[in-house]
């Protein structure tokens, strides 16, 4: 994706390097005590197939731990 591209690119090559790194991700947070959370799995699922940007996906996440 290029700093013009308003959508993420949705090659086969682009969306194995985002799934690589929600894996890799994912396994981190496992070893800390991840367990299960259904909204951000679909947000990863949305990450990794190109649908939303890195921003998207982590506007979405602070939104969704916030504190109130």
């Amino acid at each position: 994706m290029t700093i013009h591209s308003p959508r993420p690119d949705r090659s086969p090559e682009a969306i194995a390097k985002r799934k690589k790194a929600t894996d890799q991700a994912r396994a981190a947070n496992i070893r800390q005590g991840y367990t299960h959370d259904p909204v951000l799995e679909a947000a990863n699922a949305r990450y990794v197939a190109g649908e939303i940007t890195s921003d998207e996906f982590r506007e979405q996440m602070q939104a969704r731990f916030k504190r109130a």
